[in-house]
């Protein structure tokens, strides 16, 4: 549940500080109007985790039981929890690289997937300060400005739609679940199957059109008008843009197969971060049904990318305990799970991604004599 959407705001803010225009600055400085809206974003998002977290706490009954949970979680299931989100990073940290070229190596590439998904999942301005760090640390590398820009935002477009397509298909397969072991629940099963293949049809639909040259240009047009920062270029030179943009990343990208590994380590790392998310569940003692466990990971998925609260701190600390709850699980048990899991799947992972920035950055000067 590490994953984020890049909003308009956002997304130009990442722009921003890594448009060709500006790559002979490396330190870009936000401008005034830039830190007002970081600060109040993440003011406004301190206050809604805030909010959450004191209702699931109170409905708990305070944390006493849950801590009590804690300390007496299996530690073997909590390694294991640990050793596959790792391999979530790793496989990320695969997709990074094949992105990037040769330029980038394995270490690089994990180092690089820490930076985004683990310590920009966490900063105000989530998810752009993370993948403005990478960019950073891709130029210093010598990776081009418009390799930079695709890089990222088809690491970003193949993760989210995992995500999604994740969830699509924990709902398909809990809609069926419910279908044959409840039915007389009558039609809402049917509700939820329709609601998964729609998601799925949509992804699939999708795919299609970012493969087609008009789509590119389309979005370079309209793109072009949101860059508000500049004086638009005319409509013909942003269509000719678009069309350049889809060349390169129809290079980039390569074969039909060398796609498909794409989604295949995208996938990878989304059922990984799933699989530490049920290793930390069992460790407290929370044991639930497939079906069950689905949908409170696929809720998760989807309320960790609420906007304005980074990682959906505090959303989903609310949700996930609340649907577990409803089955019968203790709330504080489940509330002790999902903290257990938010430790291994988020707050490790930012401070590794911490550490990751430094190593970057220390091993760029030394490649550079400094």
């Amino acid at each position: 549940m590490r994953y984020g959407t890049l909003t308009t705001r956002s997304f130009t803010l990442f722009y921003r500080e890594n448009e060709p225009l500006v790559e002979a600055n490396e330190e870009t400085q936000p401008g005034g109007d830039r830190r007002v809206f970081v600060r109040v974003r993440f003011v406004v998002g301190l206050l809604i985790s805030a909010g959450a977290i004191y209702a699931v706490v109170s409905a708990a009954g305070g944390l006493a039981d849950s801590f009590h949970a804690l300390g007496s979680a299996r530690p073997g299931l909590l390694v294991a929890a640990a050793l596959v989100e790792a391999a979530s990073y790793f496989c990320l940290g695969l997709l990074i690289r094949r992105l990037a070229g040769p330029g980038v190596d394995r270490i690089t590439g994990v180092r690089l997937g820490l930076v985004v998904a683990g310590l920009g999942n966490i900063l105000p301005a989530s998810p752009a300060e993370g993948l403005t760090m990478a960019g950073n640390e891709l130029r210093r590398r010598g990776v081009g400005s418009h390799r930079r820009l695709i890089v990222l935002g088809m690491t970003q477009w193949y993760s989210t739609r995992a995500l999604f397509g994740v969830a699509a298909l924990d709902a398909l397969v809990l809609a069926t679940i419910a279908s044959v072991r409840y039915p007389s629940h009558g039609s809402r099963p049917l509700v939820l199957a329709a609601v998964a293949l729609v998601t799925l049809g949509v992804l699939g639909i999708t795919a299609w059109l970012a493969t087609r040259r008009q789509t590119v240009e389309l979005i370079a047009v309209i793109g072009g008008r949101l860059r508000f920062w500049k004086t638009p270029a005319p409509a013909p030179d942003r269509r000719a843009r678009g069309a350049a943009w889809h060349e390169e990343i129809s290079e980039l990208l390569g074969s039909t197969r060398n796609q498909l590994v794409f989604v295949g380590l995208a996938l990878a790392a989304c059922l990984a971060d799933g699989a530490c998310f049920r290793f930390a569940l069992v460790a407290v003692g929370v044991h639930v049904s497939v079906g069950l466990f689905l949908l409170a990971y696929a809720l998760g998925m989807i309320g960790a990318l609420i906007p304005l609260v980074p990682a959906g701190l505090g959303i989903v600390e609310t949700v996930v305990p609340a649907i577990l709850h409803h089955s019968g699980v203790p709330l504080p048990t489940a509330l002790a799970g999902v903290v257990a899991y938010r430790v291994l799947g988020t707050l490790l992972p930012a401070v590794a991604g911490t550490a990751a920035l430094f190593r970057l950055r220390s091993s760029a000067a030394r490649s550079r004599g400094v």
